[in-house]
């Protein structure tokens, strides 16, 4: 594509040249005329020393030789070799016209020579030039980055099962490394393994995540999820999770879920009421919380 680029724009350089070039290295039009009418006037001299001969050898007379001559310079006023007002230029200096043959010669050259390198450096300078001479990639991988379709559900599973597998991998040379256990058990959850999911948050509470609250609460979540309720050790998680950070958005929804869960309405008014000062009033989650207190409220005012 680049290459085709560049033969192009050199086809068109060289059509405007063209255009450009044709008019110099065309014999000036003035210095045709001049010419043409040098070669009139000189025929015309021929035949009027013609005539001055055939006079003086008594062929002609002199009433013949004035005709003569008349007929003589009418035809050269009709083709244009002579002016009444105009000095026409001797047919024995020739050199008059080499001067701006020279100059044509130098602007075709510079033209030719300089143009198209200057019209690349301006392109280069102020063009899309990194459009053009970008390098290229196979066909079937160029643009696809921007232009590919959402990945399917499918596609993604295997590619958390791939990562999966790598974590495992990595976590089995190092298995000291929190951040990979978090992942892990990240992952899991997406893959729905949540006893795997489990078996990976606990390692990496063994392994200095349990002064972490979003740790804290992954893990009660998990749990929770597998024991179909919020209490024993995901509340005791929950509770841990908030005293590290009171305002901890995730801990203060589990902690009004729990408290709902157990008719605490009181409790849960407190903790989702704070977590609609830490919520951008404005966000999707916080019209949640309101409709929660609202919940609340109800059930207060039926009890």
């Amino acid at each position: 594509m680049n290459g085709m680029f560049l033969m192009l724009a050199l086809t068109l350089c060289v059509a405007a040249l063209a255009f450009v070039v044709y008019p110099l290295l065309r014999e000036p039009r003035q210095q045709r005329v001049h010419f043409r009418r040098a070669i009139n006037l000189a025929v015309h001299r021929d035949r009027v020393r013609e005539l001055d001969q055939d006079l003086a050898t008594g062929t002609l007379t002199q009433s013949q030789y004035d005709s003569a001559l008349a007929d003589l310079e009418r035809e050269l006023l009709d083709s244009g070799a002579i002016e009444p007002d105009e000095a026409v230029a001797s047919p024995t200096r020739p050199e008059r016209g080499r001067g701006p043959q020279r100059v044509a010669g130098m602007a075709v050259f510079v033209s030719v020579a300089v143009l198209p390198f200057m019209a690349m450096g301006i392109y280069l300078s102020v063009g899309h030039a990194e459009d053009v001479f970008a390098t290229r990639l196979p066909p079937g991988e160029s643009q696809t980055a921007a232009t590919a379709p959402p990945a399917s559900e499918a596609s993604m599973r295997r590619q958390f099962e791939m990562l999966s597998r790598q974590l495992q991998g990595r976590l089995a040379q190092n298995p000291g490394e929190l951040e990979d256990w978090v992942l892990l058990g990240r992952t899991l959850v997406f893959l729905d393994d949540l006893a795997a999911a489990e078996r990976a948050f606990r390692e990496a509470m063994a392994h200095g995540g349990e002064r972490a609250p979003d740790l804290l609460t992954r893990y009660a979540d998990v749990l929770a999820e597998r024991q179909g309720s919020m209490g024993g050790e995901p509340a005791i998680l929950i509770e841990r999770a908030l005293a590290i950070d009171p305002d901890h958005a995730q801990g203060l929804w589990m902690a009004g879920s729990l408290a709902f869960e157990e008719a605490d309405l009181g409790a849960a008014r407190r903790h989702w009421e704070r977590l609609l000062g830490v919520l951008p009033a404005d966000s999707p989650e916080a019209g949640v919380i309101r409709g929660n207190l609202s919940q609340v409220e109800q059930a207060a005012a039926e009890g």
